[in-house]
């Protein structure tokens, strides 16, 4: 039996599209370094957003903080210029995520926190990253 990961991405247009659905362990954090990083190859070169679904997130060891980092700060040089965060109901797993990425943010980034999907890709429609809903 093949195990899922504890995330998936997808890029959609100038969007990766992140669904965090489970404990991040520094395996998985590792894995996910790796695997954001490829992802968002096809994204380089110009400006990128990102859309961080929280709603499945667990909670997870303080440890992988420091990969999580390392990505936000990856992103932001090269072209990450906008953030869409789908909060989680649990207010723990939303300061988890602050912590989780808690690294120098550059002034023309937007980081938005929305409650749904839609309100992110409206957000993303507006600054030009979406163009259609697809």
């Amino acid at each position: 039996m093949k195990q899922t990961k504890a995330y998936q991405l997808q890029v959609q247009q100038r969007t990766l599209w992140v669904r965090a659905n489970g404990v991040s362990t520094l395996l998985v954090a590792a894995d996910y370094q790796k695997d954001f990083k490829a992802a968002a190859k096809v994204l380089l070169g110009g400006d990128w957003a990102v859309v961080v679904d929280m709603r499945l997130w667990q909670v997870s060891p303080q440890q992988v903080f420091d990969l999580f980092k390392a990505v936000v700060s990856w992103s932001y040089a090269n072209g990450l210029k906008q953030v869409e965060v789908i909060k989680p109901a649990d207010p723990l797993l939303l300061w988890q995520y602050l912590k989780a990425t808690d690294v120098q943010q550059p002034a023309d980034v937007v980081r938005n926190f929305v409650d749904d999907e839609e309100t992110a890709r409206l957000h993303l429609q507006a600054a030009g990253y979406l163009t259609e809903k697809t």
